[in-house]
């Protein structure tokens, strides 16, 4: 009888052991899955927009000055080809002009939170991944001014709105090692339109409403990017 019970216990340790050995198999991570970091730097053109309210409605153009594209994001990546990541950013440029009116050291500059979805097509026996992605989510839009306006009325200072934005890009990562890669890529953003509200120069008249067509910038940026 005990050398039957050890033999049971032989068997049962194997079984186990090798349930054990199979689930940490199952359970064990695609290739190139896990969190990673991403910073970026470059340059954006925004198409040219419009005046859409100026204490009434308005069309006048505005043209704007080559602007400056930021981020960071925080992603997960399940596999080598699909990611979500949550990103952060900047995109900024200053007013160069607006038919019919005058600047003065004015900007508009978009600080988007967005929720990218992105596609990633690693070419085999190289160290080149090509990717795409598509993100939605809200974008603080904020104008800042030392004078804007016409000959009756001037606004100063800044208000902020915030609107829905969204992004589409596409870009290359070259891969230094298991862990970093540098990047160049592509974006494009559109945010909605925004509203702004100035206080009127003479007290009891009323908030005076600025509005402006929504931002369309395209931009060119190098990346970072590091994976734990």
């Amino acid at each position: 009888m005990k050398t039957i019970a050890l033999g049971l216990l032989g068997i049962a340790t194997l079984l186990l052991t090798e349930s054990t050995v199979r689930a940490q198999h199952y359970y064990s991570p695609p290739e190139g899955a896990g969190l990673y970091l991403r910073a970026g730097i470059g340059g954006s053109i925004l198409e040219d927009g419009k005046l859409t309210d100026f204490g009434g409605a308005a069309d006048n153009r505005i043209e704007y000055e080559v602007g400056i594209v930021a981020q960071g994001a925080v992603g997960y990546a399940f596999n080598q080809y699909v990611a979500t990541e949550l990103e952060f950013g900047f995109i900024g440029a200053k007013i160069d002009s607006v038919s019919g009116l005058f600047t003065d050291d004015t900007y508009l500059y978009n600080v988007p939170m967005i929720a990218n979805v992105v596609f990633s097509f690693p070419i085999p026996d190289t160290f080149v991944v090509p990717y795409v992605g598509v993100g939605a989510g809200g974008a603080v839009t904020v104008f800042d001014t030392d004078g804007f306006g016409d000959n009756s009325v001037m606004l100063f200072g800044n208000d902020s709105d915030v609107v829905f934005a969204w992004q589409a890009f596409a870009g290359l990562r070259f891969e230094l090692n298991e862990h970093i890669s540098l990047g160049i890529g592509y974006k494009y953003f559109a945010a909605d339109d925004a509203s702004f509200k100035y206080r009127p120069a003479f007290q009891g008249d009323p908030d005076l409403k600025l509005g402006l067509e929504g931002v369309k910038a395209h931009s060119l940026f190098i990346t970072f990017q590091i994976r734990f």
